[in-house]
């Protein structure tokens, strides 16, 4: 294992750990989080690939000299992590977040891509169910507030601001991603069903699995299955 920090251009540290051999394997970790997040997957799949887990702008150990956050921003960072580890390729896993981060990049940096995995994502606010949305809005506009007088607030409010809208990307846009894809949610997620579907739908080249009794959190809470179900789908030619 390496680990360390990469500054982009604007002096932000992002934090990143890497892992294993093989064929590179990012992983994206959710709002509020880190990449602690994939806790249970490190170990698993170092032994295939070279697993890349980052800390992204304003999350985690990394800061963010930015003073704001948006996807576009968090897109054009991954591409700066990628050029400087020297990666033209890489998969990608996303969580929540994360997701919305992968499929934001892909449409930006197709090339970029060699597949994705897109683990309870959402492109629109309508697709996460209300009481998780109120709660997410109610955060925001607290932290927003507490934040005029806290830089941890300040921060929070940058974080939750990421989730009170819906992404930089039509149906068209999503229609135009051709990177094989795996979509794949828990039928108890805070995503909706029905919009986790819609996903799978849009996008060209997509696999839809949906993992019975799980929740937002189903590679933490039901790992083996998770791990298997993408490591197959990762080596599928």
């Amino acid at each position: 294992m390496t680990n360390g920090y990469i500054f982009l251009n604007d002096q932000t540290k992002l934090y990143y750990e890497r892992y294993g051999a093989g064929k590179p394997l990012i992983f994206l970790h959710g709002n509020n989080s880190s990449g602690r997040y994939f806790k249970e997957q490190i170990p698993f799949f170092a032994a295939y690939f070279d697993c890349i887990v980052l800390d992204t702008r304003g999350h985690g150990r990394s800061d963010n000299k930015a003073n704001e956050l948006n996807f576009r921003l968090l897109a054009g960072d991954l591409a700066e992590v990628m050029e400087q580890l020297k990666l033209s390729k890489a998969s990608i896993l996303g969580f929540s977040d994360g997701a919305n981060l992968a499929m934001v990049f892909a449409h930006i940096f197709p090339d970029k891509i060699e597949k994705l995995i897109l683990n309870s994502g959402n492109y629109r606010l309508s697709g996460e169910k209300w009481p998780p949305k109120i709660a997410t809005q109610f955060g925001y506009f607290a932290s927003a507030f507490l934040g005029l007088f806290s830089h941890y607030f300040y921060r929070q409010k940058n974080m939750l601001g990421l989730m009170i809208d819906d992404l930089p990307l039509t149906e068209a846009d999503l229609k135009q991603i051709v990177a094989p894809t795996l979509v794949i949610a828990g039928t108890q997620d805070v995503i909706k069903t029905s919009h986790t579907k819609k996903i799978a739908a849009l996008l060209a080249n997509s696999t839809l699995i949906l993992i019975k009794r799980a929740g937002h959190t189903a590679a933490q809470r039901h790992p083996e299955y998770f791990n298997h179900v993408v490591y197959k789908f990762l080596q599928e030619k």
